[in-house]
């Protein structure tokens, strides 16, 4: 069974609850921490967050993909991609938890 998703609000909330910080505080360290990471990929560096896992990206060839309403062809770009990889205490989890 999947669950729920996490958003940026349960993180803010999160973080208040084992620290001394005001709402707007951890708000404002969330938005500068997400920024730090886009601005890395985007300059093509590897984010490594020890214990948690690595953002990196990897090149996207061109290609044509179809559109699966209308079965028309699409065209993909060439660009790069976003990709995650977990740390190894990520890959797996217990039953239940």
């Amino acid at each position: 069974m999947m669950g729920l998703s996490m958003v940026k609000a349960d993180l803010v909330r999160r973080v208040m609850e084992v620290t001394v910080l005001e709402a707007p505080d951890v708000r404002d360290a969330v938005d500068v921490l997400f920024e730090s990471v886009s601005s890395a990929l985007e300059r093509g560096d590897r984010v490594v967050l020890r214990q948690f896992g690595t953002f990196y990206t990897s090149p996207r060839r061109t290609g044509v993909a179809r559109n699966p309403r209308t079965n028309e062809p699409v065209s993909i770009p060439r660009g790069r991609v976003v990709r995650f990889r977990s740390a190894p205490a990520l890959q797996s989890f217990p039953e239940g938890s």
